[in-house]
């Protein structure tokens, strides 16, 4: 018999409450940035054991990445001990190995090996695309088409015909290496789980960021709870990998796929000053048929966030570097002797409280720079599959974030997409101009897909929010660059919460001293 006096519901609002203690059928939750997401599912999870409803090898938790994953391991066994060891708890991708196991000789082509097999397959085909895009191809079709394997025999893919016959020839070569891809593992599973070809069965599931699901692993999903209870949870407002099969539609659709499921939202903000969480609901609030009320935020007021206009990508990431040095309080001998922190003994944050997010890889490359001249040390990962090793023993390559290559004493220089999940005490926005954010030529579809984007960097803020753009007409010296646009997204944060500063003054470079 459990109750809210127990430790792991002890703290949890109403809606919590409802979410952890309710096993009548399935659920869609809508977790809004900083709502206690994680806690939530922990506390459904526990719930499922303790009140004997469940044993730890019924229960399974999806997640996206094997970060989200591992911390939500780490709060289950803080909440069980040794018991959570046995529950399952993954990526979609570890999942499919458990479901279905990879027979014989049959292995996961690695990275380098699947581009070369798409090169071999491009070879001659008279298709101009690019091996890179073809390999964003052939993950997006199978993610959007759980029958892909028929599709493709028939045709009804929506390819060219050069594209078709690459993407044929490919899956031959993939057969005759003996060799599956990552998206293969989980169009294997869907089929397992259709046919009752495993036998492997859960009575309760969990499904983590839903609002990111590809249309195969929303079938994975549903085929899941033909004999489990499922608990689905995520945010329609940070739903951004479109272009890996994500539809935010998938969602919604969770109330068609299970009928009768009950759906609730957490509307608490535990993460973010009111300034940041306003700010934030603005800039969202512009997209259309959205359903989430409003966030309401818990933390006390704070500090109105910055706006920045600079003459050059290079002049924003010295002023970001200088706001950072500041902000901590002086990391060098030479800004200390410089007089330029004057807060050297009273910084009052670390490095790992402060990250910069920018739209596109290429713009980190200024950022680096500035960052590396002042001493700054700073994260900068990448985004490739690692190695993991399935419950079975055998091993197999899935996919992982930038997150995973944080280092919890360094800054974090991450894409917006590679800060999904991630909060920070301070956040530095650049590069935000008309043209990076929202890109250009966007469908409707794809400039509200564009906001989210904008809306994850905002709400990864706690403390403090910097938003900064570049504007070529204030360059003072070289020929004229032409006037950039700030993004219109900024034009929908309220101008009371947010302050401009003025670009720092140049200063006029020091007379020469004549010899005589």
């Amino acid at each position: 018999m459990t109750g809210a006096s127990s430790p792991w519901l002890v703290g949890l609002s109403d809606v919590q409450l409802q979410v952890a203690t309710y096993a009548s059928g399935p659920q869609l939750v809508t977790a809004g940035p900083g709502s206690g997401k994680t806690r939530t599912l922990c506390a459904w999870i526990v719930e499922r054991l303790v009140s004997d409803q469940a044993q730890p090898e019924e229960i399974l938790a999806v997640t996206f990445t094997r970060r989200a994953a591992q911390e939500l391991r780490e709060r289950l066994q803080g909440l069980l001990g040794p018991h959570a060891e046995r529950l399952s708890v993954g990526t979609f991708h570890r999942l499919a190995v458990q479901v279905a196991p990879l027979a014989g000789s049959l292995h996961v082509v690695e990275e380098a090996e699947r581009l070369q097999l798409i090169e071999e397959a491009l070879s001659g085909s008279g298709c101009r695309k690019s091996v890179a895009s073809l390999s964003s191809l052939i993950s997006l079709r199978k993610g959007q088409h759980p029958d892909y394997g028929q599709r493709l025999s028939s045709g009804e893919l929506d390819l060219s015909p050069e594209e078709l016959q690459v993407l044929r020839r490919y899956e031959q070569l993939l057969l005759n290496a003996g060799a599956v891809d990552l998206d293969d593992l989980l169009l294997r599973a869907l089929t397992a789980l259709l046919s009752g070809a495993t036998g492997r069965r859960f009575r309760f599931v969990a499904v983590d960021e839903y609002q990111d699901v590809s249309a195969v692993q929303r079938a994975l999903t549903v085929a899941l709870g033909q004999h489990a209870t499922v608990l689905a949870i995520g945010d329609p407002d940070q739903a951004i990998y479109a272009f890996r099969g994500g539809e935010v539609r998938h969602f919604q659709g969770f109330l068609d796929d299970f009928p009768g499921a009950v759906s609730r939202c957490l509307v608490e903000n535990h993460r973010s000053t009111p300034q940041i969480v306003r700010a934030s609901a603005a800039v969202i609030a512009h997209n259309p048929d959205r359903r989430s009320p409003p966030p309401v935020p818990m933390r006390p007021s704070g500090a109105a966030l910055t706006l920045w206009r600079s003459s050059s990508p290079f002049a924003e990431a010295q002023r970001v570097a200088k706001e950072i040095e500041r902000l901590i309080g002086g990391t060098s001998l030479l800004a200390y002797d410089s007089g330029q922190s004057a807060s050297w003994q009273q910084g009052s944050y670390g490095f790992a409280d402060v990250a910069i997010l920018t739209r596109t890889v290429a713009r980190a490359d200024a950022l680096g720079k500035a960052l590396g001249e002042s001493g700054l040390p700073f994260s900068r990962p990448s985004v490739k599959p690692a190695q993991a090793v399935s419950e079975s023993g055998q091993a197999v390559w899935e996919p992982f974030c930038e997150a995973d290559q944080l280092e919890d004493q360094r800054l974090a220089l991450l894409t917006l997409h590679g800060a999904k999940g991630l909060e920070f005490a301070v956040v530095f926005l650049v590069g935000l101009e008309a043209g990076q954010i929202p890109g250009p030529g966007r469908s409707d579809a794809e400039r509200q897909e564009e906001r989210r984007l904008f809306f994850v960097g905002m709400t990864r803020a706690k403390e403090r929010l910097y938003l900064s753009y570049v504007d070529a007409s204030l360059a003072t010296q070289g020929p004229a660059l032409g006037e950039s646009r700030p993004s219109p997204f900024l034009a929908e944060i309220p101008g009371e919460l947010m302050v401009a500063e003025a670009a720092p003054k140049r200063r006029p470079p020091k007379p020469q001293l004549r010899l005589f």
